[in-house]
């Protein structure tokens, strides 16, 4: 018989209450393979579900409105379908570096020789910029705007580099191929493992028309294949992205010999042979105005590995989108570098902005992690610095992204450690940071940029509105630093 007297029951209650206190010592968070973060205790390989001691001490977040600053001081967006033919017409610079309302980039070092050496290598005749980065950058999202801007402030046109088969929407350029052409991308684990090198070059991709063979090969058993690709400024780009006279197309690991025709508006223009030595090349036609269809045709039994085309105006602003699906940025040093040099030596780099992070988050659990991973990352970039010694260096930390914490839209927890790590470092090694993550609005940001339509329902990527206004975002940053120093 249970004895119901008052202290025996206060003391169960207790023992009850000190057992499921006891028990959210032992609960941790966990990330899902969907990249939800749960609170529970692992037994085996499941999970009981069971709040953390944090329950004891959180506080009702409020929502980060800093969208709506952004929206109401940021003036001055170029839409993707503007026609731009004026000067620009960003408001007068600050008068000192400080933090302005929209964020900032962080500068190593002395930062005013930094900005000014920037400036010099913008003003001069060609300043050759590449930027490498995750989905963020598909289709030359972000970078289409910072081109068009800096184009618009610096002088110069085209869309730079774009890959001969494209995988994602490409508004900056049409360009068409033949059935043949297949895509190989080095930021593709499944894929690269039916390569058998490591020579993607630059652009970290290439696309051919025949199918690898197995060496030693008798090539005179393969048949003979003919493939082409058509490019067309695109009437969805910018107008200075429709202005460019000159081509380039790179290719390497040339077996047999391979001939080329180039036709401008339906004329043949230029009858030609590829260079047959393996090594990396650049084919350039040069135009008095921009083509209105340029069509290349290729005649071969084995295909060379086609690693894109350029597209530029003869002078001013150059600037390359490279974007990896999927990538954290660590994979540079796994190709092969005298096939990077090769390259660089034919389109030296001033200026590599690299923008990573996002993908690596959600399965990031330690500070000791995060170091490593921002160590790892660092040292690529200075592998492809290594191939372009002048080359300047810059790091866009990955924006606000939200999981679900036990049913409630939170920033991932170690998002706000890597902005730190991300800022120290860089500037610890000679490297400009600027944090995209800040620049939103910081914790608990993304939740009003979805609902303000800038941002996608992923709580990852941005809409094309937001696009617009997180790239502007970072060009007046860029552009007031600019414009403080002589």
């Amino acid at each position: 018989m249970i004895d119901m007297q008052p202290k025996n029951i206060l003391l169960f209650i207790v023992s009850v209450l000190l057992a499921l206190l006891l028990m959210t010592l032992f609960s941790s968070y966990y990330t899902t393979p969907q990249g939800t973060v749960r609170e529970g205790i692992a037994i085996g390989g499941k999970m009981l579900r069971y709040p953390t001691v944090d329950i004891l001490f959180r506080q009702e977040e409020k929502e980060n409105h800093k969208v709506d600053e952004l929206i109401k001081d940021t003036k001055t967006i170029v839409k993707e379908e503007d026609v731009v033919t004026v000067a620009d017409t960003i408001t007068a610079p600050p008068d000192s570096l400080d933090t302005n309302a929209m964020g900032k980039i962080y500068y190593p070092g002395n930062r005013i020789d930094y900005i000014r050496d920037l400036k010099k290598r913008l003003r001069k005749g060609i300043c050759q910029i590449v930027h490498y980065g995750d989905s963020q950058l598909e289709g030359d999202r972000i970078t289409a705007y910072v081109r068009n801007r800096l184009q618009m402030a610096y002088s110069g046109g085209g869309p730079g580099f774009v890959p001969i088969k494209v995988v994602y929407g490409q508004n900056s350029l049409d360009i068409t191929t033949s059935p043949q052409w297949e895509r190989y991308a080095f930021f593709d684990r499944k894929q690269r493992k039916g390569v058998a090198h490591n020579k993607y070059g630059l652009f970290a991709t290439y696309s051919r028309f025949t199918p690898y063979y197995a060496l030693p090969v008798d090539t005179t058993k393969v048949k003979f294949t003919t493939a082409s690709f058509t490019v067309k400024p695109s009437v969805k780009s910018y107008a200075r992205l429709r202005n460019y006279t000159k081509f380039a197309l790179y290719y390497g690991n040339t077996t047999t010999p391979v001939d080329i025709r180039v036709y401008q508006d339906g004329v043949l223009i230029r009858e030609d042979a590829l260079i047959a030595d393996g090594q990396a090349h650049a084919y350039r036609l040069n135009f008095t105005t921009t083509p209105a269809e340029l069509k290349v045709e290729f005649l071969t039994r084995v295909s060379p590995d086609f690693y894109g085309i350029t597209l530029d105006a003869a002078a001013g602003v150059r600037m390359d989108n490279v974007a990896m699906r999927g990538e954290a940025g660590r994979i540079f040093t796994r190709m092969n570098y005298p096939n990077i040099r090769q390259m660089s030596v034919g389109r030296p780099v001033d200026i590599f902005i690299f923008q990573y992070g996002g993908n690596t988050i959600p399965y990031m659990r330690t500070e000791h992690q995060l170091r490593e991973y921002v160590q790892g990352l660092l040292y690529n970039m200075k592998y492809l610095k290594k191939a372009n010694p002048t080359a300047m260096l810059m790091l866009i930390g990955p924006g606000d992204m939200t999981t679900s914490q036990n049913g409630k839209l939170v920033t991932y927890p170690m998002l706000p450690k890597l902005n730190e790590i991300m800022k120290e470092q860089c500037l610890e090694n000679g490297i400009a940071y600027f944090s995209l993550y800040e620049a939103m609005g910081g914790t608990n940001s993304m939740e009003t940029w979805v609902k303000k339509g800038m941002a996608a329902s992923d709580y990852v990527h941005f809409t094309p509105k937001g696009t617009q206004l997180i790239s502007e975002v970072f060009y007046q940053c860029l552009h007031n630093d600019l414009n403080a120093v002589e």
